[in-house]
């Protein structure tokens, strides 16, 4: 694969939104292998209903189909005929829990259906603990882990890695963005691309990644490039790297220099010595030095960071 072993791909709203058809064409000159049609808003259920026998999806080895998130003119039942095609076409179907009225009409779609963690605005679906009340409902369906909507939830990655660890079985998919302070999408930072490294062993290396970043079509594979660092093991080994640099070597060093500054001013020699030679001599370290040698082997966005 031309970006990492991992199979990563777009959401069609993320590259033109409430146009599918032009997102595909776009996706498919970058070669992304992995798509979601996007029909988060409900107006653009039906169209894509009506147009998924006939549309071209050779080259994509992963298709999936997102549910609206939000139901006001079509009714739960009418959503549910909508997404037939897709279930007959044996697409995930991603759908937010706070969608789901009653459980019982969705479960024809078996492991099909696809339930979304959610972010800090709705009320379930956000912790394990809130999804698994929700799979003990719909005993058959899997997880769409958000990471962006996991770590607004808790920061510290902890829940992210207790639903994964809690659903490992039933992860489908995982959708991967930045998140601003008002819950919409946006290019993967690079605060957000260490956090997310921290899950990569979590994440079986058979799970597509769907990216729901906006962005230009030119910026498409540098996005995915950006992803697939964010989720490759060796990022969270140079993580502890870094850690063992800062938390040990150096405390070893300055320990070292310490020692030697103290048996310097102790020294029979330095008797006479002034109080300016003695500052001379006071234990000092760059870390600046440190950070700079490692740079060459960080991501470019996170090497700049610590420049």
């Amino acid at each position: 694969m031309p970006y990492s072993d991992r199979i990563i791909g777009f959401s069609t709203g993320a590259i033109a939104k409430g146009d599918f058809r032009r997102a595909l064409a776009a996706l498919r000159r970058a070669s992304v292998k992995a798509v979601e049609l996007s029909a988060l808003r409900e107006d653009e259920l039906p169209e894509l209903s009506r147009s998924l026998p006939r549309l071209d999806l050779e080259g994509f080895e992963y298709v999936s189909v997102h549910a609206p998130s939000k139901f006001s003119r079509l009714t739960q039942q009418d959503v549910i005929d909508l997404l037939g095609i897709a279930a007959a076409h044996a697409f995930p179907i991603v759908v937010h829990p706070d969608t789901i009225e009653s459980p019982q009409p969705w479960k024809p779609f078996a492991h099909l259906l696809t339930i979304e963690n959610m972010d800090k605005r709705k009320p379930i679906g956000r912790t394990s603990a809130e999804l698994q009340a929700l799979f003990e409902q719909l005993p058959e369906a899997r997880l769409c882990f958000d990471v962006a909507h996991a770590r607004q939830i808790d920061p510290t990655m902890v829940e992210s890695t207790q639903i994964l660890r809690d659903f490992k079985d039933r992860i489908c998919e995982v959708h991967a963005s930045g998140l601003t302070a008002r819950s919409t999408h946006g290019p993967i930072s690079t605060a957000a691309s260490f956090a997310y490294s921290s899950l990569a062993h979590l994440i079986p290396s058979t799970i597509p990644i769907i990216l729901e970043s906006p962005v230009d079509e030119r910026l498409i594979s540098r996005e995915i490039n950006f992803a697939a660092d964010a989720f490759s093991p060796w990022l969270e080994q140079l993580r502890s790297d870094i850690e063992d640099v800062f938390d040990l070597r150096v405390a070893t060093l300055r320990k070292t220099q310490i020692e030697h500054f103290l048996w310097y001013v102790a020294s029979p020699q330095n008797s006479q010595t002034s109080s300016q030679d003695s500052a001379n001599n006071l234990p000092t370290l760059s870390n600046k030095r440190t950070q700079l040698a490692l740079c060459g082997k960080f991501p470019h966005r996170l090497a700049e960071s610590i420049r």
